[in-house]
């Protein structure tokens, strides 16, 4: 039976990061890098050599007013793509337009979904996450009336396109505000609040949009979007101050304030020396690149964490493409509205796996540094496993969500209650969701400071699959059926689990090795399939 590799083998695997990093470092040095160069060590240590001042000076209060903020904000995206679905036939009939043409405006709002966060997440890495936040909730805002006011098809597939690059950028923006205010040892708990956001989106959109649809017509989806857009853009406006670490430092500096911040300094209350010294002592802007989030796929532990997130997002939008159709007709006396609110079955699951999930990442993070600290007390901050203590309980997740998937299906073809069906989506929503979190949590411990941009990378790939799975999962079900369609689909997620055994044994070297190419010590970086 092969075991997971153990703590004392991950220090092993790290003895020479501090070396690269921490080896003569000062408070100068570790100000004067480029960004780009940050990782969960270094923000530790300049938590530790600049005790004077704490990682943000935001209270816990204000915090989790902006926790709260960005959770909404990121179910924005997802739940705009979902609230669609129950509107398709009403929107046929009053366009007179063919299915194909509905569901391609489907098809790119996913691809844009998917593609548009990587030019946002670079702006707000460079301008601040404050007015990119802004203008997208702008344009996603005139979009909403676009499409509710959409005469032709034309119209609808122009303003669907601007409305999913406006929206797009909020899950990418939002979890660079957190990396930006929270520190590792946190994280998992604000992620896990965060991430229900977007795990909600697409299991409520369903729900909301048939009761909309049905009530007051297709049209009135967008009316109500377009408020929730202003809703957001009014919070967003009044209550979230910029947090880009290179423009105002733990947020004792001053960048695209609020009108608060603004009256503040107008009225001289704010220390304009105090100011001028954290300008002077903030890291430099980082060049901008727009293809940045695309680089992060050539790290191999970056691209396994994608790779293994963005299968698990796959068939989480397999479970919710399919549900509506098939129970409509494994369940016939389901009506429109009662098949919607089976869809709270996995947003209850959602639910309750980020949150669990979120606190037990905070856990695995105190009871590893305990160990560490108490192991190897002379080792610095700089070795500190971080993938053990992201991944050590991840096995829990992954066995649950692929017997649930590879039961699922067959429940279908032996008639099966519905309780049983509904148990199995809430048991899968439960794991996946976990797994999601952890996800996200370990790729912004990789690049803090750089959120926004490595949660695109991460946005891409999810959206890009999620597309795939949209497009294929009614075909496959009518051409092998659905219990093997589901079974075909837990295979797939139970050899997706060698890249968890790969990330715990490889991650601290490859790790090792970008910050040592960070720091000139590598020439290149290596390929994806050499590593491996």
């Amino acid at each position: 039976k092969q075991q997971m590799p153990s703590l004392d083998k991950s220090i092993k695997d790290n003895n020479s990061i501090n070396d690269s990093i921490t080896a003569g470092s000062t408070k100068s040095d570790i100000q004067a890098k480029d960004e780009d160069s940050i990782t969960v060590d270094e923000e530790q240590a300049i938590s530790i050599n600049e005790k004077e001042e704490p990682y943000t000076v935001l209270s816990k209060s204000k915090m989790i007013q902006l926790l709260i903020i960005t959770s909404m904000t990121g179910m924005l995206s997802p739940l705009t793509g979902s609230i669609y679905f129950p509107s398709v036939n009403q929107i046929e009939a009053d366009l007179g337009i063919t299915t194909e043409q509905v569901n391609l405006t489907i098809t790119v709002y996913m691809v844009l979904q998917a593609t548009s966060p990587t030019f946002w997440g670079t702006l707000a890495d460079n301008w601040g996450r404050r007015p990119v936040l802004l203008l997208t909730m702008v344009i996603y805002c005139g979009a909403c009336i676009g499409l509710a006011l959409s005469p032709n098809y034309a119209a609808l597939m122009v303003f669907r396109m601007i409305q999913a690059f406006g929206s797009s950028s909020v899950i990418a923006i939002s979890a660079g505000i957190l990396s930006d205010i929270v520190q590792s040892k946190k994280r998992g708990s604000f992620y896990g609040f965060y991430s229900l956001g977007q795990s909600l989106g697409p299991v409520l959109g369903p729900v909301i949009g048939g009761i909309i649809s049905e009530k007051l017509g297709w049209r009135w989806i967008f009316w109500i979007l377009l408020i929730l857009g202003c809703t957001i853009f009014i919070c967003v406006g009044l209550f979230v101050p910029e947090t880009l670490r290179s423009l105002v430092g733990n947020g004792s500096g001053y960048a695209n304030p609020t009108p608060t911040q603004w009256l503040a300094r107008r009225r001289g209350l704010v220390d304009e020396d105090q100011i001028a010294a954290k300008k002077a002592a903030s890291n430099p802007r980082p060049k901008m690149n727009f293809l940045a989030p695309f680089t992060y796929f050539a790290e191999p532990d970056v691209f396994l964490i994608l790779w293994l997130n963005g299968l698990v997002f796959t068939v989480f939008y397999c479970f919710m493409t399919s549900t509506t159709k098939q129970y409509s007709i494994h369940y016939p006396y389901l009506s429109e509205l009662e098949i919607g609110i089976c869809f709270l079955s996995m947003g209850v699951g959602t639910i309750s796996g980020s949150f669990l999930k979120g606190r037990l990442l905070d856990y695995d993070y105190r009871s590893v540094s305990k160990k560490f600290k108490r192991d190897y007390p002379d080792k610095p901050d700089s070795e500190f496993p971080i993938f053990v203590a992201r991944l050590r309980s991840l096995w829990i997740n992954l066995i649950l969500m692929e017997v649930a998937t590879l039961i699922y299906g067959w429940m279908f073809i032996i008639n099966a209650p519905l309780p049983v069906a509904l148990v199995l989506q809430f048991l899968f929503a439960i794991s996946a969701s976990g797994i999601m979190t952890s996800s996200q949590t370990l790729l912004v411990d990789l690049f803090p400071g750089k959120g926004a941009s490595i949660t695109a990378s991460n946005n891409l790939m999810r959206c890009l699959l999620g597309a795939m799975a949209t497009a294929y999962i009614g075909p496959g079900i009518a051409g092998v059926g659905m219990g093997w369609m589901f079974t075909i689909l837990g295979l797939i997620l139970v050899a997706n689990n060698v890249c968890l055994f790969i990330l715990i044994k490889r991650g601290p070297q490859w790790r090792m090795n970008r910050i040592q190419r960070q720091n000139g010590s590598l020439a290149k970086s290596r390929s994806l399939f050499r590593c491996i």
